[in-house]
């Protein structure tokens, strides 16, 4: 989840219209993926394991012992090809390596595209040339050696973009280059590795309106995964009471098949409405319901680790000189309280209430 104002979007409900068909293919199962229930967890920011002091590793590290068996981690297009022809994987492979040895699997997601618009590599110079036959092309031999690597080291999803609902929306020939971009991708994909499910990360809000992005992402992807939180668009918390009948509705709105969840959120932030207490009952109630829906076969809690005081200073600092005419003075308040009040582990290891619940869940899933 990325600093924008797509993050409002994540939250708005809407009436789920009559479902798409995914491909029809054998990666549409995720086959690559353990039977039964994978709980993981996630960095802000792209953080990885080897990013994590002694205390917060030797946590993520017993976390695993007891249960914990997965990780999201992100990468850019251009981290690994950050000019023509020059392939730089080494640093995502240590990651995946480092992964492997906690035994976490990891859903990977180069993305391509974001809440906050396009991240593309030198060379490939605007939204409507994703579909063009070089840069498919281009990306192609990034596939060749990704997808080996990924698949060794457990990989079960490649995720080609974020939360990529607003921009497309707004823009009909980028949402339909890149829905080219997709297709083109999931097909070579598919010729090095038949089963490694390949599709679009996107917001709870951008499935339950059915938008036009969620239509052409669903048309090429083996699985639409989602981030979500149970948060208002105003950026208070729901009611405790409302949590779980809310969460039945998004995942009724996902459509059949497996559902996998990129990022699931409860904050702790008291301007919010929540506090620690919340944040525990919250992912209580969300593990309940996803244990009692076996279609669920991912969720990485997001995030493991808060943030120390300076970072979250500078972040604040920086949500507050962005344009945020679009939102009410207390709603970006709220906003800018919601990036800090995300872990449930503090930054030196300590967990919060909600991080056993996390791992009782998990070892419940084993």
């Amino acid at each position: 989840m990325r600093i924008a104002a797509a993050l409002v979007l994540l939250l708005l409900a809407g009436c789920a219209s009559s479902p798409v068909e995914p491909p029809d293919t054998e990666a549409a199962s995720v086959p690559l993926l353990a039977p039964g229930l994978t709980l993981g967890t996630s960095l802000y920011g792209g953080g990885v394991p080897a990013d994590l002091e002694a205390g917060p590793l030797a946590t993520l590290e017993s976390a695993a012992d007891r249960g914990l068996g997965g990780f999201t981690v992100y990468v850019e297009w251009a981290d690994l090809e950050p000019e023509p022809g020059r392939y730089t994987l080494d640093g995502l492979a240590a990651t995946l390596d480092d992964l492997a040895r906690l035994g976490l699997v990891p859903l990977v997601n180069v993305t391509v595209g974001d809440s906050d618009g396009l991240s593309l590599p030198a060379g490939v110079p605007d939204a409507e040339a994703l579909d063009a036959p070089a840069v498919t092309g281009r990306f192609g031999r990034v596939l060749d050696r990704l997808v080996p690597l990924l698949v060794d080291r457990g990989g079960f999803f490649l995720g080609l973009g974020n939360e990529v609902g607003e921009v497309l929306d707004a823009d009909v020939g980028a949402r339909e280059a890149y829905a080219r971009f997709v297709e083109a991708a999931r097909v070579h994909a598919h010729s090095v590795e038949p089963r490694l499910a390949v599709g679009v990360t996107l917001t709870v809000g951008t499935i339950r309106n059915r938008t036009p992005t969620y239509r052409a992402m669903r048309a090429v992807s083996d699985v639409i995964a989602f981030n979500h939180g149970p948060i208002r668009p105003d950026f208070f918390v729901l009611d405790v009471d409302e949590i779980t009948d809310d969460f039945r509705e998004v995942l009724t709105a996902a459509g059949d098949g497996p559902i996998l969840i990129q990022e699931l959120t409860c904050p702790n932030a008291e301007s919010m409405g929540a506090s620690d207490a919340w944040q525990a009952t919250c992912f209580r109630e969300l593990l309940s319901v996803i244990a009692e829906t076996p279609r669920v076969r991912f969720a990485a809690v997001f995030t493991f680790l808060d943030f120390d005081e300076p970072t979250c200073r500078l972040i604040q600092d920086v949500l507050l000189e962005s344009d945020r005419s679009d939102l009410p003075p207390d709603v970006a308040q709220r906003l800018r309280d919601y990036f800090c009040a995300l872990g449930v582990v503090d930054v030196d290891g300590t967990p919060a209430p909600a991080w056993e619940v996390i791992i009782e869940a998990a070892e419940a899933a084993r």
